[in-house]
Protein backbone atom coordinates (compact mmCIF):
# COMPACT_ATOMS: atom_id res chain seq x y z
CA UNK A 1 0.00 0.00 0.00
CA UNK A 2 1.30 3.49 -0.80
CA UNK A 3 2.44 5.46 2.22
CA UNK A 4 0.02 8.25 1.27
CA UNK A 5 -2.73 5.83 2.33
CA UNK A 6 -1.32 5.27 5.80
CA UNK A 7 -1.42 6.94 9.19
CA UNK A 8 1.85 7.19 11.10
CA UNK A 9 2.54 7.54 14.80
CA UNK A 10 5.74 7.66 16.80
CA UNK A 11 6.65 4.61 18.85
CA UNK A 12 8.09 5.03 22.34
CA UNK A 13 11.55 4.68 20.74
CA UNK A 14 10.61 7.44 18.30
CA UNK A 15 9.38 9.62 21.17
CA UNK A 16 12.72 9.13 22.92
CA UNK A 17 14.76 9.82 19.79
CA UNK A 18 12.86 13.06 19.23
CA UNK A 19 12.98 14.11 22.88
CA UNK A 20 16.73 13.48 23.14
CA UNK A 21 17.50 14.79 19.63
CA UNK A 22 19.38 11.51 19.15
CA UNK A 23 22.65 12.35 17.36
CA UNK A 24 22.49 8.97 15.59
CA UNK A 25 19.30 10.01 13.78
CA UNK A 26 19.70 12.33 10.76
CA UNK A 27 18.22 15.80 11.21
CA UNK A 28 15.71 15.20 8.42
CA UNK A 29 14.42 12.08 10.17
CA UNK A 30 14.03 14.03 13.42
CA UNK A 31 12.06 16.62 11.47
CA UNK A 32 9.72 13.90 10.20
CA UNK A 33 9.34 12.56 13.75
CA UNK A 34 8.48 16.07 14.96
CA UNK A 35 5.80 16.41 12.26
CA UNK A 36 4.03 13.26 13.46
CA UNK A 37 1.28 13.91 16.01
CA UNK A 38 1.09 11.65 19.07
CA UNK A 39 -2.35 10.41 18.05
CA UNK A 40 -1.25 9.69 14.49
CA UNK A 41 -0.73 11.71 11.34
CA UNK A 42 -2.01 10.91 7.86
CA UNK A 43 0.81 10.66 5.32
CA UNK A 44 -0.85 13.37 3.21
CA UNK A 45 -0.51 15.77 6.17
CA UNK A 46 3.15 14.83 6.55
CA UNK A 47 3.77 15.42 2.85
CA UNK A 48 2.20 18.86 3.21
CA UNK A 49 4.23 19.67 6.31
CA UNK A 50 7.43 18.62 4.55
CA UNK A 51 6.55 20.09 1.15
CA UNK A 52 10.09 21.30 0.50
CA UNK A 53 11.02 17.63 -0.01
CA UNK A 54 9.73 15.40 -2.77
CA UNK A 55 7.08 12.83 -2.03
CA UNK A 56 9.48 10.00 -2.84
CA UNK A 57 12.08 11.37 -0.40
CA UNK A 58 9.52 11.68 2.42
CA UNK A 59 8.17 8.20 1.68
CA UNK A 60 11.72 6.86 1.87
CA UNK A 61 12.27 8.54 5.23
CA UNK A 62 9.00 7.15 6.57
CA UNK A 63 9.95 3.66 5.42
CA UNK A 64 13.36 3.99 7.05
CA UNK A 65 11.88 5.29 10.33
CA UNK A 66 9.42 2.41 10.33
CA UNK A 67 12.23 -0.11 9.69
CA UNK A 68 14.14 1.41 12.62
CA UNK A 69 11.09 1.03 14.85
CA UNK A 70 10.76 4.77 15.43
CA UNK A 71 7.34 5.01 13.80
CA UNK A 72 4.55 2.60 13.06
CA UNK A 73 1.80 2.92 10.51
CA UNK A 74 -1.67 1.61 9.92
CA UNK A 75 -3.78 1.49 6.80
CA UNK A 76 -6.27 4.31 6.35
CA UNK A 77 -9.87 3.30 7.01
CA UNK A 78 -13.00 5.19 5.94
CA UNK A 79 -13.16 7.23 9.15
CA UNK A 80 -9.69 8.60 8.31
CA UNK A 81 -10.61 9.48 4.72
CA UNK A 82 -9.38 13.05 4.25
CA UNK A 83 -11.40 13.91 1.17
CA UNK A 84 -14.68 12.38 2.39
CA UNK A 85 -15.07 10.20 -0.68
CA UNK A 86 -15.30 6.99 1.30
CA UNK A 87 -18.27 6.97 3.64
CA UNK A 88 -19.67 10.47 3.17
CA UNK A 89 -23.37 10.55 4.12
CA UNK A 90 -24.78 13.95 3.10
CA UNK A 91 -28.33 13.06 4.21
CA UNK A 92 -27.22 12.18 7.75
CA UNK A 93 -25.17 15.38 7.98
CA UNK A 94 -28.13 17.50 6.88
CA UNK A 95 -30.40 15.70 9.35
CA UNK A 96 -27.94 16.34 12.19
CA UNK A 97 -27.55 20.01 11.25
CA UNK A 98 -31.33 20.47 11.15
CA UNK A 99 -31.66 18.79 14.56
CA UNK A 100 -29.02 21.08 16.04
CA UNK A 101 -30.60 24.16 14.45
CA UNK A 102 -34.01 23.18 15.89
CA UNK A 103 -32.55 22.60 19.36
CA UNK A 104 -30.68 25.90 19.26
CA UNK A 105 -33.84 27.71 18.16
CA UNK A 106 -35.81 26.15 21.02
CA UNK A 107 -33.09 27.13 23.49
CA UNK A 108 -33.12 30.74 22.25
CA UNK A 109 -36.95 30.84 22.40
CA UNK A 110 -36.92 29.64 26.01
CA UNK A 111 -34.36 32.31 26.96
CA UNK A 112 -36.43 35.04 25.29
CA UNK A 113 -39.62 33.95 27.07
CA UNK A 114 -38.10 34.36 30.54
Amino acid sequence: MASSERIYRRTSAGQGALRDADPGIPEEHLRVLAAIDNSGTHAAILLGALKEYSESVVRGWLSRLEALGLVESVEVVDQDDLDFTGNFQLVSIRTELERRRREEGERIDSLLLR
